[in-house]
């Protein structure tokens, strides 16, 4: 006890070490579980995990040939992949080994009607050449809505697409489109023909949604024909599509659907297997073979990346760092402390003690860093992983945390010993300097004036011929001297 109460005493006293101390091992505690749960969560995420995907596959026009694209334009639908198309990369693909599931969705645009206005475009050509104002987009299957690439959307009033049934008319519009024309659920829109504006569509809004991101460039506000824009998008089941005549493979002009299959692979390493096939099925230069689900992916998981190569140069500068810092002040902390041991140890203190208590001082100091470090790390990491990996979570497995405790206490026990060292290698002769000789100079001695024979011949008899008391002294005095030689030898 009474160890411990001169280390507190001595650790309150050195205030700046005993907080440096302190906050570099809370420090290099708490980025070392940090950096190492990133550094581990982006390596799952980019092995185990990236493995363990099952690519969705698209064949679609290049971004080159995207780049072309001009919506006034109706001869950019020989662009557009039929079903015979996909029916021969299909076939190609299964001879290659691949097995896959599909689904698909089918687009083209649509004219508005006096009782159903689109959302104006920053440039609107006349529906004649872009063949309408509005998109109607079909899907097969509810997975196929989900991938749908003008973004993911969700409903915030009526029902989604009943995609197994007999459904002829119900369709899902934004709520953009709903708010111009004062529509709700359970109200009627008309729609006509791309190529010819007297064949009309009556369609019942089933359910109005909103889109989950922002739009994409040209997809938006921004968009110069209004039929680009996605809030002016009116999406139906595949059945419905069909059932209005639009699901044609000899459809002219804008009246030719665009058709986008999507394969589902049930594995990745099938992946690059599958462009290979489709590739050697004389794929047209202007059209590439990509995987939407692997690029969310990838995309997502690159900040979570980014955030974990960063981390592995900011561990290792901490773990340098830390080490300099807490084995200098650890050493810096003994070695001038030498006037102290040497009181402690001139009153009776032993080494042993005094070691002990400077062993006390380091662990308390360590000890505490470690333990708060680890607390806080434990606690702060998968909040503070998600808000700077993008949402990717970064969550502490149970050996990490013990890990960091014990490698941590080696390190602290470490310090501790060698915060010993100084006080156990030094001789108690060294403790107190022999105080120095002063040798008067000759000509600061007193002189005899000139021509005082008297005392001169005074001083000369006393030195030649001593009493015999001087003598008697003389000898005892160096008897005494003689024996303390003997005694320190």
């Amino acid at each position: 006890m009474f160890v411990l109460k001169n280390a507190w005493a001595t650790l309150t006293l050195h205030g700046w070490r005993t907080a440096t101390i302190t906050l570099t091992a809370l420090s290099a505690a708490t980025l070392t579980i940090f950096s190492t749960a990133v550094i581990n969560s982006a390596n799952t995420a980019e092995t185990t995990t990236y493995q363990a995907q099952k690519p969705t596959v698209v064949i679609r026009p290049t971004a080159k040939t995207e780049a072309k694209r001009n919506g006034a334009d109706s001869s950019w639908t020989k662009y557009h992949l039929s079903w015979e198309d996909y029916t021969t990369y299909a076939t190609k693909v299964q001879s290659a080994g691949v097995t896959f599931s599909y689904t698909f969705s089918e687009t083209v645009p649509v004219r508005q009607t006096s009782s159903t206005k689109a959302i104006a475009g920053t440039n609107d050509a006349g529906a004649d050449k872009t063949g309408g104002e509005l998109t109607w987009r079909s899907f097969y299957t509810l997975e196929a809505a989900q991938s749908n690439d003008l973004g993911r959307f969700k409903l915030i009033s009526g029902k989604h697409l009943n995609y197994t049934g007999a459904d002829t008319s119900n369709v899902l519009i934004s709520q953009s489109l709903a708010k111009k024309n004062n529509l709700k659920v359970g109200s009627t829109i008309t729609v006509a023909n791309p190529t010819n504006s007297s064949k009309t569509y009556k369609l019942k809004v089933r359910g109005i949604y909103v889109y989950v991101g922002s739009a994409s460039k040209g997809q938006g506000s921004d968009a110069k024909q209004s039929k680009d824009n996605r809030e002016n998008a009116i999406y139906s089941s595949y059945y419905t599509f069909g059932y209005n005549g639009l699901d044609i493979s000899n459809g002219k002009g804008w009246a030719k659907p665009d058709l986008n299959v999507m394969f589902k692979l049930s594995k990745l390493k099938a992946y690059n297997t599958f462009v290979r096939a489709v590739k050697k099925a004389k794929l047209p230069s202007t059209h590439d073979v990509s995987s939407p689900s692997l690029t969310k992916y990838e995309n997502k998981i690159t900040p979570l990346s980014q955030l974990a190569s960063r981390l592995r140069i900011v561990r290792i500068v901490t773990w340098a760092a830390g080490g300099v810092i807490l084995l200098g002040l650890t050493i810096l902390a003994s070695t001038r402390r030498r006037g102290e041991i040497a009181v402690a140890m001139l009153v009776g203190s032993s080494r042993g003690r005094i070691a002990w208590q400077f062993m006390i001082e380091s662990l308390m100091l360590t000890l505490l860093g470690l333990l708060l470090g680890t607390l806080l790390g434990g606690v702060g990491t998968p909040w503070l992983g998600y808000t700077l990996a993008g949402s990717n979570a970064t969550p502490i497995q149970a050996w990490l945390i013990w890990s960091v405790l014990g490698y941590g206490l080696a390190i602290c026990v470490a310090l501790a010993i060698i915060s010993m060292v100084p006080v156990l290698s030094l001789r108690r002769a060294r403790l107190v300097d022999p105080l120095p000789v002063i040798e008067a100079p000759v000509d600061d001695l007193p002189q005899s004036p000139e021509g005082d024979a008297s005392e001169s011949t005074d001083i000369v008899e006393n030195t030649e011929t001593p009493d015999k008391t001087d003598t008697m002294h003389t000898k005892e005095a160096a008897a005494d001297t003689t024996s303390e030689e003997a005694h320190d030898e």
